[in-house]
């Protein structure tokens, strides 16, 4: 008697093997998708929060100084935004404020109007707005004419950012 109860199959066919493998496959294809698009969208979204504070410490330096600090844009190897004396050979070192992103793949999308910047007196600001891109998607930053900068996304809210309205 003790023969026919040991007759059950033991271990894996290698059917039910093929199957595991091209399951974790799939999951592992899937899974590595949502981490390129997860690591994109922090990408953007600390680029942005960086040139919002990049913008915060320009206009509180105007406020304090009470002068003008207006902004330029330059695209030479890589794109840049700095306030002061602009320089002629692209975003290298200079006299004053310069913001360069850490990741390659941010593109400045707009920079709207050419002659943004702050003003000392009343704290105010030539209104305007800075739309930066990569895959994941855009995130405008919008200057007010009363200083105030805020940051929102054009087609989904990612991060805690809000859609633009």
């Amino acid at each position: 008697m003790k023969n026919r109860i040991q007759t059950a199959q033991q271990g894996f066919s290698l059917v039910e093997w093929l199957m595991v493998i091209a399951l974790i496959g799939v999951i592992g294809s899937i899974g590595t998708q949502s981490w390129n698009h997860y690591q994109q969208r922090e990408k953007l979204l600390i680029t942005a929060r960086q040139l919002l504070i990049f913008l915060t410490h320009v206009q509180t330096d105007a406020f304090w100084l009470n002068r003008s600090a207006l902004l330029w844009q330059s695209h030479s190897e890589h794109w840049c935004i700095g306030s002061g004396i602009q320089p002629t050979n692209g975003c290298s070192q200079q006299d004053g404020w310069l913001f360069s992103p850490e990741y390659p793949d941010i593109t400045l999308a707009e920079y709207m109007p050419e002659n943004m910047g702050f003003y000392g007196l009343r704290n105010t600001a030539q209104p305007g707005h800075i739309t930066l891109a990569n895959s994941a998607g855009r995130i405008r930053l919008v200057i007010s004419n009363q200083g105030r900068m805020r940051l929102c996304s054009e087609q989904h809210s990612q991060g805690r950012i809000p859609l633009c309205h």
